[in-house]
């Protein structure tokens, strides 16, 4: 059950809507109920709390994550890994104001088609309309307009982690998956009409890659305009024919499955989104893909062309996680808590079976510590079973045990996470295990 309002409108009355699911068989009825299980035990919302990632405070507000240090951790990999896989490729990251002018949005035409989803920002001593940015492109143009540029400076490729602000409605706001604070890993592309396709692969294969380290499969959704609507969308309507047409012949070359999806465009282009099936046969929209040519239009942005006219770059918009949040939201759902190492804010637990071996666990804490492993010691005074059981629930990739037989044989017994147990290790051994599995990210 849920409120709705009668026609969509919240001036009206708020009516209730009853959903109902029917299946065909009883084992069809039985995998729905068994899914639903799963998905309550990972829960982002649930396990966010219990694993300390982070969570939500009334004084704070409502749509607005807090991260602990190793939900921190968590957020902060994600997008190193993005921005290290950019870096290789030759994008460049810059960082812009988290508010500016309406002026900026009404050119760009945000303004009359989201400033109701907006943050005002109201000063002290300046009358000018302000925002807080629901998205980075506005800003990226006037980087771009700050220099005469050629075609010979043509791909400029700019990133940006800046926080993102949106003025969601209260019922409309679920944990980390619809925030009013949230950053995206945004890439626009100020490219020449011959370059598209080569920065467009470019990009595809980055995202494949990504999504391959994560365990998704994934098909795209190829996002056009509502024909029956034209008012909603910005542009030539033969320039919106012509780069629909382009996206599909993309998704073609590329050998890349597809399916329509009429109205889902944004209105200044046609989208390429990426739609990720997670462990439980979810489907979550992550990486986008757009062709711009309004944009560059509307901001007069040019180059000088070989033979010297001005041209209108093309603007490819491109996020391969999109908001980070959100990412962090489906992976917690994903691996139900349970990181590969290399995402792992703790990737060893050690448990001394007592404190006569403290001084052992110890010794092996700074040795691992000094080659980056990020490990934590149980210093409590518990039973070796209750300090496995906590390391289980808190759902560290390893565990090693340190007990008298492991101190003077020099090694570690090994626990994976799991109840799987490895045996005894020389820590060297255990190390060089632990540190290939980070670095190759492992999952």
């Amino acid at each position: 059950m849920a409120g709705a309002y009668w026609h969509g409108d919240e001036k009206n009355k708020m009516l209730t809507r009853i959903y109902g699911t029917a299946f065909e068989t009883q084992e069809e009825l039985d995998k729905y109920i068994s899914q639903m299980e799963e998905a309550r035990k990972r829960d982002h919302r649930k396990l966010g709390r219990e694993l300390d990632l982070f969570s939500f405070s009334d004084l704070v507000g409502s749509g607005l994550p807090l991260y602990s240090s190793r939900g921190s951790f968590v957020r902060r990999t994600l997008n190193d890994y993005v921005e290290e896989m950019q870096f290789e490729e030759g994008y460049t990251q810059v960082w812009t104001p988290q508010i500016a002018k309406a002026d900026l949005f009404k050119t760009s035409g945000h303004y009359d088609k989201y400033k109701d989803s907006m943050f005002r920002v109201v000063s002290n001593f300046s009358d000018e309309e302000m925002f807080l940015k629901p998205m980075n492109c506005p800003q990226h143009t006037q980087i771009y307009a700050a220099q005469p540029r050629s075609y010979r400076d043509l791909p400029l490729r700019l990133t940006d982690f800046a926080m993102l602000y949106r003025d969601e409605k209260p019922g409309e706001l679920s944990g980390l998956g619809r925030t009013r604070a949230f950053s995206q890993d945004d890439c626009h592309i100020f490219c020449r009409e011959d370059q598209v396709d080569k920065e467009i692969d470019m990009a595809l294969q980055m995202t494949k890659k990504i999504m391959g380290t994560f365990g998704f499969s994934y098909k795209y959704r190829l996002s056009t305009r509502d024909v029956e609507h034209p008012e909603k969308y910005l542009g030539d309507p033969k320039v919106w024919d012509k780069v629909e047409k382009w996206a599909e012949e993309i998704m073609i070359r590329n050998k890349i499955d597809y399916f329509q999806g009429p109205g889902e465009a944004a209105f200044y282009a046609p989208k390429m989104d990426l739609m990720a099936t997670d462990a439980l046969g979810r489907e979550w929209q992550l990486s986008t893909l757009q062709i711009d040519y309004v944009m560059p239009e509307r901001f007069g942005l040019t180059y000088t062309d070989q033979d010297g006219s001005q041209k209108h770059p093309v603007m490819l918009h491109r996020a391969i996680i999109g908001s980070a949040e959100r990412t962090m939201m489906i992976l917690i759902e994903h691996f139900g808590g349970a990181f590969p190492v290399w995402l792992s804010p703790i990737q060893v637990a050690i448990l001394p079976v007592s404190e006569k071996t403290m001084a052992y666990a110890e010794e092996v804490m700074k040795k691992l510590e000094e080659q980056d492993v990020r490990v934590e010691l149980n210093r409590d005074a518990d039973s070796l079973g209750k300090k496995i059981r906590n390391a289980e629930a808190s759902k560290v990739p390893y565990m090693l045990i340190v007990g008298e037989k492991e101190a003077e044989s020099n090694q570690v017994s090994v626990r994976q996470r799991g109840q799987k147990d490895l045996g005894a290790m020389t820590l060297a051994e255990f190390a060089g295990k632990i540190i290939k599995e980070d670095r190759e990210k492992s999952l």
